[in-house]
This record gives structure tokens, sequence and C-alpha cells, in this order.
């Protein structure tokens, strides 16, 4: 059952009204009100909104890996909910649930990891990966994309782990894949989906399809295991082909 963090919010400004309002008693009457919603904003207003989110827990206790983008533990990022953006926190991408965690500790020390509201989070970046939530197929909804590039070529991709049966070990009975993506180009504010190297170089016009090819088979580029990294040379090299350099 999902732990009731608002209830912990409002008893820890009950305990703080407990504390500072005799305090305040001494100030004059006039701006004490507003001199305590000021404490409390400043106290707990960030981080309220920041962990208003649904308790983890561990949905799937027998199976082998984990279903993370990256390492299986948090990762230093920043996260943008409803417009204010929220740096230096630890999170974890749940690419199976398509979900966004964040880890911190609460106001007693102890370690807690709360799973974001995701209709509320706008964006968010990963170590250097960068994600944002959009509706690129009308059919699919909204849903989080990282995004390479920028201007008239931008790449975006879609990541996933499935779970499958395993057998032949007591302790599992599941397992998760190895990562997926689907990919997306925004040529020229039109989106088109492709698969491979092949189906990427038709989306470009026919008169530099050729130096793609070459661009591709020198560089020994693998789109489907390509890194973040050599994906956006990759861009970079193909939208100067596209605007007429070399």
């Amino acid at each position: 059952m999902g732990f009731d963090l608002r209830r912990l919010f409002i008893s820890v400004v009950c305990g703080f009204c407990l504390i500072f309002v005799p305090l305040l008693g001494q100030q004059h009457a006039g701006d004490s009100s507003a001199a305590f919603e000021d404490q409390v904003i400043w106290a707990f207003g960030q981080d309220q909104e920041l962990v208003n989110g649904m308790q983890y827990y561990n949905k799937h206790p027998r199976s082998m890996g984990h279903p993370y983008l990256l390492q299986g533990w948090s990762h230093q990022g920043s996260v943008t909910i409803r417009g204010r953006l929220y740096s230096q926190i630890w999170l974890k991408y749940d690419i199976h649930a398509q979900q966004v965690e964040v880890a911190y500790r609460t106001m007693n020390g102890a370690e807690n990891v709360v799973i974001l509201v995701g209709d509320r989070l706008d964006e968010f970046t990963i170590e250097e990966n960068y994600f944002k939530r959009l509706k690129l197929l009308e059919e699919a909804g909204d849903q989080f994309y990282q995004v390479i590039g920028e201007g008239a070529l931008v790449l975006y991709i879609q990541w996933e782990k499935i779970l499958v049966p395993v057998s032949g070990d007591s302790r599992f009975i599941e397992e998760y894949t190895a990562p997926k993506r689907d990919y997306f180009l925004e040529l020229e504010g039109k989106i088109y989906p492709f698969s491979n190297k092949s189906s990427f170089v038709k989306l470009f016009p026919k008169d530099i399809q050729k130096d793609l090819k070459k661009i591709i088979k020198s560089n020994y580029i693998q789109i489907r295991s390509a890194s973040t990294e050599q994906l956006g040379l990759f861009l970079l090299a193909a939208g100067n082909l596209l605007n007429g350099g070399e």
C-alpha cells in the first residue's frame, strides 16, 4: 500500500507550528502570519512538490536483472515538475514501468524512494541523458522520449525493457530483457519512425543519401547500439549535409 506523503507533510507542518508559533508571537501582530508562512514554504515547499508521489516498492521481487536505464542504482540528475526545475537530485528511470523515481533522505535521515507523478513531470535529465514528455504518436499518448539534437533535425528515442518468463532457477520466475529502443526523427517539423540505417537514410533527400551512407560506414555507426554521444555527432554531420555543407 502506498505511503501517504501528504499526511506526513501535514503532521510535520503541525509540529513546525508548535515550535515556531510562540516565537513568532513575540513579533508584531501585523507581520507574524506572513513570516510563518514564508518559513513553512522555505522549509518544506520545494521538497513537498518534488516528493509528492507514490511510495516505491519492488513489484517483481523474483525477477532477474533490473528495470532501469543505465545501472540499477540512483544517478544524479534534475527534473522539471509543472515548470519548476529541481536540480542536483538522485534519480532512477524505470523503462519497464515507464516511471521516474527520486531518491532522497527524510528529515530523520532515512533513505526513501518515491515514484514521481508522470503527468506532472515535464522533463528530466539523468547523467547526461535528456528526456521530455511528448506526444509524438496520437495513438500512444504522452510518453517519455530521450531527445538528441535540436533545430530542424532532432532524434527521439523511446526506451523499454520487457519481463519474460525464465526457467531453470527456482529463485526466479522472470527476467528483464536488454534495453530496447524505438527511434523517431524530426525532420523539418515532421516526425518519422525508423528502425535501422537503411530506413534512416531513406528519410533524407536522395542527393545526400550516398554521403550519409559513407559517414555511417566510415564511422562504423550501429544505430541500434550507438551511444548518445555517437548519435549526437552523427546528427551534426547529417544536418551539415542537409544544409549543403561538406
